[in-house]
């Protein structure tokens, strides 16, 4: 019997575990949860394909072929597989197509491939297939199918379970070319079709059967590329006689095989029935039974002689028994069902992009050597260490010793856009490692490799801690950093400069500028130098000395404190600007390097939350958690390589979240990839290289090196925490599992780690199998104030980690053992959250308290705070800062625990306008926002309308509707004046809206100094960096690999449409002056190149209200999210007003239209008018965004633009500037409103 007693204590209970669970809850996520979009991505509803059971990717009926490849040999070939059981191998190159098919009673039957249910299961390196069909009545037809593990061939079994009625089952084969494919048939660039049974593909092939088995004789004569390529005229290259290459296969005893015609591919037993004409293809039938293996193999006897298929079962085990011992290196159990299926998968994928004696850049596209890029970083997390130790020896042999140094020449051929790539020259001298190992064919290739080779080596010391490799290397080493040095610190500032050293290398030219990524990269280098310095009894302080320089260079000359970050680089030319717009590179890299303390660390990784664009990943049947994924970058325009979304990048940036501390967050990104690319995907299991989430390219890529690599990494170092360093003598670990995990566990060579919670008790079981007995050294994130612990069950002490920021750590130290049980009983409340991320106007007052804790000290790295005071439990301040985000972090203790808690806050404006609409649309409409801590009365004002409100408190005011007629054509500024006599001005957009009034065209035709059209046929040629460096080709346009790209502006519609009025009109009533006749000089070009002048005045007088300008001209990418150039108007007072010329917003490469979608691309206001040069089409943004948004404009393009002046005061003169390097700035026509 329940009593009132009973029933209150019951409910106490209750509400108890209701508010600890509803604690935990808000414990085990990111302090400051991002804030993304709802939208779904392009509008586009995805499903979840592939679905986790156990070990396994399932999908049920999909609808992709040759997505997911089987390997087996550490080649080339493969076997291709999909979602259903029709299978291709390539060899390299086409080698044929292989499909099953069933029937019953003598009836035609069906291909497997259309049958009714069809399962697919991916199992780490193998395809498994249950296949349903009325034609089985209530039985099934399983299918298995593996890749030999010492020969180039498949083995496919199948099995026929409760199958009641006669079944004769058929197989297929044939369309072998050798045909090898642009992208050697990987997913994205090459289409499934390449893999289809095409009667055009059987025509040289020949056959000869003995019985059940089969030779193919295939490709001869077949006109190929020097490479070994198909497609002759597509690589316009000299053609070869391919040789012949000959297939064997061995299908079931009692199998008729008969060569048919692949014309008669309808049913299987038309096949059958076919006779050879112009398409021969084998066609095999064999009465099966229930319960009983059928093996079906094709292989290359060259790799391995035939075999009877008596032999297939033994060979069938010997390939499970090799891809089970590959994929179970790594195993993972946790509560999370979509990370249980990734420990084989990528063992299997990582194992896939080796072949001795290195790692290749991609195991199908891109399979080749480059001994620079991330995949490499797989062999050690993963605990191949005699694989990570070949490749750096192999690459070590390959390191240029001679000359020590080299002159520096620009490649003329590529238009000085890189160094000229020959050894002896610059780069290419001591020092310098070759792309191809064992000092095989040492050539000059453009990329440095050599930063991440050292990165991947210098991390290869800490997990092996082999001496001997040590001193082997260390000469390596040396020479390298000398090399580094001497080529890209040429002014010995601290800085380097970056020579494609990362994969996202194309396009990025950084024209000898100090670069935050290969700096830290160097930072890290001569770091680790000093240590081994040490170790082997050498003198430690030149390299000591160096790293010093380059961390107090970066964060001098590199460091934005209002960012909270660094810029991206400092250019070495012209105005020497900070580049602000920093990549996902410079944060991670940075992080990874070491370079930043813990409070830039978390600075560096909201500037990511704020600015880097996140998009949403939703599909149908996924709950929506808040996934996401990145673009690397939000520069404009597209050029590959600069804004893509890539899965490497992102495994790279959760590891740098991990790093810094934010495990939860870190999860939150590493599982939304983990989506995305394993089962949204077409390809079961896959690190993609290019995201389907990618605008420019879409899905593109399996199982490519960089995200293995930096996927491994973030397992293993990230969410497992495990970090040997072995240097140190020490192992250390700091798990990174979601907080609202109860249990994990992981396995791989190296270490053996378990993890099981029971209430208030964490218990961790380690089993280190490293190359190297360390010490360890434990680190956990604190869920209360610690009770006990003890370490294989004796009491040990700890400490707390007061560096330790967003939420508190402990450290535990144990000396080397063979086992760890670390347990760790908690007791008390939980640490104390922030509250929720507020907005604040300039001047307003912070005021933030805490329960249960003291506050003992404010950091405030971005001075952004004043009159700050102190409390015991919290703190005040007032804040003094310009609109942007900020952190500021306060130093708590709670008990035993101390640590720095950020406080994350926006600052806006007192009143800021809000349209409610997408940035790009024009408004006549708008609201304004309160962001005081008071009600504001306010009168507002545009052009001739004018109307006052209330807002309250921290609330949006209802909308205002401009009338049409008040506004003006382009940028209509809204005056908003406050009670307190305060007046705060923003911008409403129109570019619709017509104009009315006095207009008077400006007469610069005297000013002009070249004709639009001679924009990219000069030559820039000064001023240039003389150092080795990727820049800017000569001709003003393209990048280091498109060095030869160019672009015809043809200004003839433009002169048409001015005609002999000199003349032209927008439909918005705006006139401007501009010659008709053509040759005659047309626009006034000013440049940081000596081509132009920087900067060029012109005279004006009375006054105006508004002014309008066309123009034209360059930027790029580099120059994005950045201030390429500002119009100035000076009044006589001495005052002025500006536009300045922004890429995106304000200023555009003439030779095309950005391309925006509202997530990795966007513009924050609406796009102007446009006039289309060689056909004088007057274009509106909004046509712009229809029909031209990426694309690009034949002849060019002239846009408008415009700026509010003060009537009332007197105008003086108007100048041009061009402010940033590389780009040209041009104006053609002024025209005022008086």
């Amino acid at each position: 019997m329940i009593t009132f007693a009973n029933k209150k204590n019951i409910v106490t209970q209750l509400v108890t575990a209701t508010l600890l669970v509803t604690s935990l809850q808000t414990f085990a996520q990111e302090l400051y949860p991002l804030k993304k979009s709802d939208r779904l991505w392009h509008n586009e509803q995805q499903e979840l394909r592939y679905k986790p059971d156990g070990t396994d990717f399932v999908i049920t009926n999909g609808n992709r072929l040759f997505t997911r490849a089987l390997y087996g040999t550490h080649t080339l070939f493969r076997v291709e597989t999909g979602d259903r059981p029709e299978f291709a191998l390539y060899m390299p190159g086409m080698g044929g197509n292989f499909k099953l098919g069933i029937s019953s009673n003598d009836t035609n039957g069906k291909w497997l491939t259309k049958a009714q249910t069809i399962t697919a299961r991916y199992r780490a390196g193998s395809m498994y297939y249950t296949i349903q069909d009325p034609i089985l009545g209530n039985g099934k037809l399983l299918l298995e199918v593996l890749a030999m593990s010492d020969a180039e061939g498949f083995i496919v079994k199948a099995r026929f379970e409760n199958v009641k009625t006669s079944i004769a089952l058929f197989s297929a084969f044939g369309g072998a070319t050798g045909k090898s494919f642009s992208r050697e048939g990987d997913m994205g660039p090459d289409p499934e079709s390449n893999f289809y049974l095409k009667p055009e593909n059987c025509k040289d092939n020949t056959y000869a059967i003995e019985k059940d088995a089969f030779t193919l004789k295939y490709g001869s004569g077949v006109e190929i590329g020097q490479d070994g390529r198909y497609y002759v005229e597509d690589l316009k290259q000299p053609s070869v006689k391919s040789k012949e290459r000959i297939l064997v296969g061995s299908f079931p005893a009692g199998t008729v095989l008969k060569i048919g015609d692949a014309t008669k591919l309808s049913t299987p037993q038309d096949f059958f029935n076919s006779k050879m004409e112009s398409a021969p293809a084998i066609v095999g039938k064999v009465n099966a039974k229930t319960n009983t293996d059928y093996y079906f193999s094709i292989h290359n006897p060259a790799t391995k002689p035939a075999f009877k298929n008596s032999e297939a079962p033994r060979l069938f085990a010997q390939a499970e028994t090799a891809r089970k011992s590959i994929a179970d290196r790594i195993t993972i159990n946790t509560p999370d069902p979509y990370i249980n299926t990734i420990g084989g998968t990528l063992a299997i994928a990582s194992d896939a992009t080796w072949e001795a004696p290195s790692y290749l850049h991609g195991s199908i596209g891109w399979r080749n050597r480059l001994n620079g890029w991330r995949g490499a970083y797989t062999a050690d997390a993963l605990g191949w260490h005699d694989r990570a130790k070949m490749h750096l020896e192999s690459y070590a042999k390959s390191q240029v010793t001679s000359p020590a140094s080299g002159p520096i020449v620009a490649d003329t051929l590529t238009n000085l856009s890189r160094s000229q790539e020959k050894l002896g020259v610059g780069m290419f001298t001591s020092g310098y490692i070759s792309r191809l190992p064992n000092g095989e064919k040492i050539q000059a290739h453009h990329y440095d490799m050599n930063l991440v080779f050292i990165d991947i080596m210098l991390r290869h010391y800490e997990w092996t801690g082999d001496r001997e490799f040590l001193k082997e290397t260390w000469p390596v080493l040396k020479r390298h950093l000398e090399w580094e040095t001497r080529n890209f610190d040429s002014d010995r500032d601290g800085l380097y400069d970056a020579y494609a050293v990362i994969w996202a290398s194309d396009a990025l030219q950084y024209s000898g500028g100090g670069v935050a990524h290969s700096s830290a990269y160097n930072y890290y280098s001569f770091s680790k130098a000093a240590q081994i310095a040490t170790i082997l009894g050498e003198d430690p302080s030149p390299y000591r000395k160096e790293a010093d320089k380059i961390l107090k260079a970066m964060n001098a000359d590199l460091w934005m404190k209002d960012k909270g970050s660094y810029a991206e680089y400092k250019d070495a030319m012209g105005n020497r600007l900070l580049h602000p717009a920093p990549a996902l590179w410079t944060v991670y890299h940075s992080m990874d390097s070491e370079t930043l303390n813990p409070f830039q660390a978390y600075q560096s990784l909201r500037y990511i939350d704020n600015e880097i664009p996140h998009i949403p990943i939703k599909a149908k049947g996924l709950e929506d958690d808040g996934y996401y994924t990145l673009s690397t970058t939000k520069w404009m325009p597209y050029e590959w390589s600069l804004n893509n979304s890539a899965l490497a990048e992102s495994m790279h940036t959760a590891l740098a979240n991990w790093q810094g501390g934010r495990a939860d967050e870190a999860y939150k990104l590493f599982k939304s990839e983990v989506l995305a690319s394993m089962y949204l995907g077409g390809s079961p299991g896959n690190f993609v290289q290019i995201s389907h989430y990618d605008a420019a390219r879409n899905e593109a890529y399996r199982d490519f090196g960089d995200p293995i690599g930096m996927f491994s990494r973030a397992l293993v170092e990230g969410l497992f925490g495990i970090v040997p360093n072995a240097l140190s003598n020490t192992l250390s670990i700091r798990p990174g599992l979601p907080s609202s995990w109860n249990y994990a566990s992981f396995s791989t060579p190296d270490i053996s780690f378990d993890f099981k919670r029971n209430g208030q008790t964490d218990v961790y079981t380690l089993v280190p199998k490293l190359p190297q007995s360390l010490n360890l050294k434990f680190q956990a994130i604190a869920r209360g104030q610690v009770k006990n612990i003890t370490i294989n069950g004796k009491s040990v002490s700890w400490k707390n980690i007061d560096s330790a920021v967003g939420k508190p750590v402990i450290e535990i130290t144990a000396a080397a053992a063979e086992k760890y049980v670390v347990n760790i009983t908690w007791q008390g409340a939980l640490p104390v959250l922030p509250t929720a991320e507020k907005t604040y106007a300039n001047g307003g007052l912070i005021t933030e308290n805490f329960n249960g804790v003291t506050v003992l000290k404010i950091n405030d790295p971005q001075n952004i705070l004043v009159n700050s005071t102190i409390k015991s439990s919290g703190f005040s301040a007032k804040v003094n800062a310009s609109a942007g985000n900020y952190t500021v972090f306060i130093q708590l203790s709670q008990g035993q625990l101390s640590w720095w808690m950020p406080i994350c806050f926006n600052v806006e404006k007192t009143v800021k306008l809000v349209t409610g609409r997408d940035s790009e649309e024009n408004s006549n409409s708008f609201a304004l926002q309160n962001n005081t801590s008071s009600s504001v009365e306010a009168i507002v004002s545009v052009n001739e309308f004018s109307t006052s409100l209330n807002i309250p408190s921290g609330k949006t005011s209802t909308e205002i509707v401009v009338p049409e007629n008040n506004l003006i054509t382009g940028t209509n500024q809204v005056t908003i004046t406050l009670s307190n006599g305060d007046t705060v001005t923003e911008s409403l957009y129109n570019w619709k809206a017509t104009t009315k009034g006095k207009l008077e065209t400006v007469n610069i035709t005297g000013y002009f100094n070249d004709k639009v059209t001679q924009i990219f046929k000069n030559k820039y040629l000064s001023p240039r960096p003389q150092v080795t460096t990727l820049q800017l080709p000569w001709q003003g346009i393209g990048d280091w690999p498109h060095a030869l790209r160019t672009f015809d502006v043809d200004d003839s519609g433009l002169r048409k449409l001015a005609g002999e009025k000199n003349a032209i009109t927008l439909p918005q009533g705006i006139t401007f002056s501009t010659s008709g006749t053509a040759g005659t000089n047309n626009i006034l070009y000013t440049s940081q190149w000596d081509n132009y002048p920087k900067e060029k005045s012109i005279p004006l007088a009375g006054s105006a209200s508004h002014a309008w300008f066309l123009m034209a001209g360059s930027t790029n990418p580099m120059q994005s999210q950045f201030d390429n150039g500002i119009i100035i108007v000076e009044y006589t007072d001495g005052t002025t007003d500006s536009l300045v010329l922004r890429n995106p917003e304000t200023w555009c490469p003439m030779e095309q239209d950005y391309y925006t979608d509202g997530f990795a691309f966007a513009l924050k206001r609406p796009r102007s008018t446009r006039i289309h040069l060689k056909t004088g089409t007057i274009v509106s943004g909004q046509e712009s965004k229809e029909k031209y948004n990426g694309k690009g404009i034949e002849g060019g393009a002239a846009t408008v633009l415009d700026m509010p002046l003060n009537p009332s005061k007197t105008l003086k003169n108007i100048t041009l500037k061009t402010i940033a390097n590389d780009v040209v700035i041009g104006l053609m026509a002024v025209t005022l409103l008086r």
